[in-house]
């Protein structure tokens, strides 16, 4: 095994250091083909939400088995994950989607070293894609065009648009209201407590958690008051509250289809607007309006009001240049700039 007896006795050092430290493992069993450890991975993802699980089962499967699924443990290098990181960009997929692949992959030879497979992870070391990180910004629209937008949809569904653009709720969130979830103390609202959501693979709906775990209160605007009152009619309190036709929840893409979506956001002038761009716009309204990120936060349901500015903080730029305004007249500004104006009076044009 070894051309010098120095060799080998180094070697042997190094395996009592090893287990001395408690770092020794049995060669053997880094042997096994990766897809192996793969399957006792995604068995111990029990525990993750649906949607998760479903999303780590396909990166697997699709990504990054046909790769590395029969190499064993012990045979994959830096420098093949880094290969395999690169190709996937060269075949057209996303930064953000190839970051994911990579998670996963760094996830399974985590579990791997947990097991006493491997010692070190060298996914670890390789840079996910640049970009991998980069969030699409959100369209929104102005109270106006939510209305023209509400007004454009077809059929008894369309006024949902009003409930997704001022209350901020997530689709699962909506689809997962039930009859009893109405509160009249201190105010009209409802009661955020399940999510129904659809499999990324069949499409069936399933109910599930809220995405942080958390249940939360939104308030009810005027406007929304008679919407979810007439909705909830005589139901009793575990029905649906935004029921299907034919009952039991309502599913996003069959409401899209039932309200004509698609015909309504070109109507009216944004044909790349999604449904989730109406919690875009509920969080530009609810700032725009002037109320305090704190409130936004709960009403959206993020772990602080630092990340709810993070996210939606660009679309109130607007209240900048008003503040601005108000300020003019206390920091020695033209009046004109404090008026409103900002040209600048003609004795200081040539400045």
């Amino acid at each position: 095994m070894f051309d010098r007896k120095a060799d080998a006795v180094a070697w042997e050092q190094e395996q009592t250091r090893k287990l001395r430290l408690g770092e020794w493992t049995d060669p053997k069993r880094g042997r096994v083909p990766l897809s192996a450890v793969a399957a006792d991975w995604l068995e111990s993802r029990s525990s993750a939400k649906r949607r998760t699980r479903e999303a780590d089962a396909a990166d697997w499967r699709l990504h990054i088995s046909p790769r590395f699924g029969n190499a064993p443990l012990v045979s994959i290098t830096s420098a093949e994950v880094s290969s395999w990181v690169g190709a996937q960009i060269a075949a057209g997929r996303s930064p953000s989607s190839v970051t994911r692949y990579l998670a996963t992959l760094r996830s399974i030879l985590n579990y791997a070293i947990a097991d006493g497979r491997i010692t070190k992870n060298v996914a670890a070391s390789v840079k996910a894609p640049s970009g991998g990180q980069a969030r699409r910004d959100g369209l929104h629209l102005t109270v106006a065009q939510l209305h023209d937008l509400a007004d454009a949809c077809q059929g008894p569904y369309a006024e949902l648009v009003l409930v997704l653009g001022l209350a901020g709720l997530r689709w699962g969130e909506l689809a997962g209201l039930q009859a009893g979830d109405r509160i009249w103390v201190p105010g009209r609202g409802l009661r955020l407590q399940r999510a129904v959501l659809a499999s990324g693979g069949s499409g069936e709906l399933f109910v599930d958690t809220l995405k942080n775990k958390r249940a939360r209160t939104v308030p009810l605007v005027e406007d929304l008051v008679p919407i979810v009152d007439r909705w909830a009619g005589d139901k009793v309190s575990g029905a649906w509250l935004f029921h299907a036709p034919q009952g039991g929840p309502l599913s996003e893409g069959n409401w899209k289809r039932s309200v004509r979506w698609s015909a309504a956001i070109k109507a009216i002038g944004v044909p790349k607007l999604r449904v989730h761009d109406l919690r875009h716009t509920a969080a530009s309204v609810w700032l725009g309006s002037g109320a305090d990120p704190k409130v936004v936060q709960r009403i959206l349901g993020h772990a602080s009001a630092a990340m709810t500015m993070d996210l939606y903080g660009h679309l109130i730029d607007q209240n900048l240049w008003d503040a601005a305004k108000r300020l003019g007249g206390t920091t020695g500004a033209p009046k004109a700039i404090e008026a409103g104006n900002d040209e600048p009076p003609a004795s200081e044009s040539g400045l």
